[in-house]
């Protein structure tokens, strides 16, 4: 029945949307309490879905079947992702199988609006999940998605940031692109996001201080009694560049004042040939500062000076020289 149906789905492209019933007896078939047991169910359902997916991805009809393979997802997902083996390991379960097919086949249509709109929830599902391969592959894609569907995504705000809480710290990449559209569950939970950014990896650190540059311009003064978190990442090759943006973002905001602590790590960092491709911006940085009041201005001219009689590229010099008689 199912491999003639398949023959007919490949004909229906243009056509007025079939009755799927296809979909409904792969329910059918693996919501029976014995499935985890029968290994022809199991080999047909898998089967059938690749042959499905294929056929969708043949003739480029995804939106016409999005919502069918989704309803499939979802009803997978209401299933144990892991099951113990004859040995008592852990090991994914055949819902587990079913599951990653279809999120893959999903989205390799990440940048379809439409067809992420309908997957989106249902994937946060599956990040929920005790199956932490699955949960890793989900992750993966939804960080993909967040590039063209961060408005989609944004719904799901406070979800992501529990989440991320509980130690899923590679959702930390898609925050930038969520927080434009529902920017106040993350200002309600600065605190909590910051307390992950020592375990964070190198591209969830900059993730992280990304949006906390994004905060800095919206709401200043909730970043402020976080800042001494970003000191030491000024002296991070890696993460330079992202913590000077939190303090232009600062600046901006006329919070210059704020900076003052950070004055020696400001210096320090001028000193180090790692950091050369910043100093016109810790220049830059370091003499707003020195705007702030006459004692900082004294702090501030001497590193200036300092710094302006070792520089020997011009457009630089012409940077810190400009810092100096502001």
């Amino acid at each position: 029945m199912f491999y003639a149906w398949y023959c007919k789905f490949k004909k229906k492209r243009g056509k007025a949307k079939p009755q799927h019933t296809a979909f409904s007896r792969l329910k059918e078939i693996f919501n029976t309490p014995h499935y985890v047991e029968r290994r022809v169910d199991q080999s047909v359902v898998e089967i059938v879905i690749a042959r499905i997916t294929a056929a969708i991805r043949e003739t480029g009809c995804i939106e016409t079947y999005s919502a069918e393979l989704v309803d499939v997802l979802d009803s997978c997902l209401n299933h144990p992702m892991t099951v113990l083996n004859s040995d008592g390991e852990l090991v994914d379960s055949p819902h587990c199988k079913i599951a990653s097919d279809l999120l893959s086949s999903l989205f390799l249509h990440y940048a379809k609006r439409s067809v992420m709109t309908l997957t989106l929830p249902v994937a946060m599902k599956a990040v929920g999940s005790s199956n932490q391969e699955l949960v890793r592959n989900t992750t993966s894609y939804i960080s993909l998605a967040a590039i063209h569907n961060g408005k989609a995504l944004s719904h799901y705000a406070l979800q992501i940031i529990s989440y991320i809480i509980n130690g899923n710290l590679s959702l930390l990449r898609v925050l930038p692109q969520v927080y434009a559209d529902n920017r106040e569950p993350f200002h309600a939970h600065i605190p909590q996001l910051l307390s992950v950014l020592r375990d964070a990896d190198c591209s969830e650190k900059l993730s992280l201080l990304q949006l906390a540059s994004m905060i800095a311009n919206e709401k200043p003064d909730l970043l402020i009694p976080h800042l001494p978190q970003f000191d030491q990442y000024l002296l991070s090759p890696s993460t330079c560049t992202a913590v000077l943006n939190i303090y232009m973002s600062l600046i901006s905001q006329g919070r210059a004042h704020a900076l003052a602590p950070f004055l020696p790590t400001l210096s320090q960092a001028c000193q180090l040939p790692a950091f050369s491709g910043n100093l016109a911006t810790i220049y830059k940085i370091m003499g707003n500062i020195g705007r702030v009041s006459l004692p900082l201005a004294s702090d501030v001219l001497d590193d200036l000076v300092r710094s302006a009689q070792n520089i020997d590229d011009q457009q630089l010099l012409s940077s810190v020289l400009t810092e100096i008689e502001g």
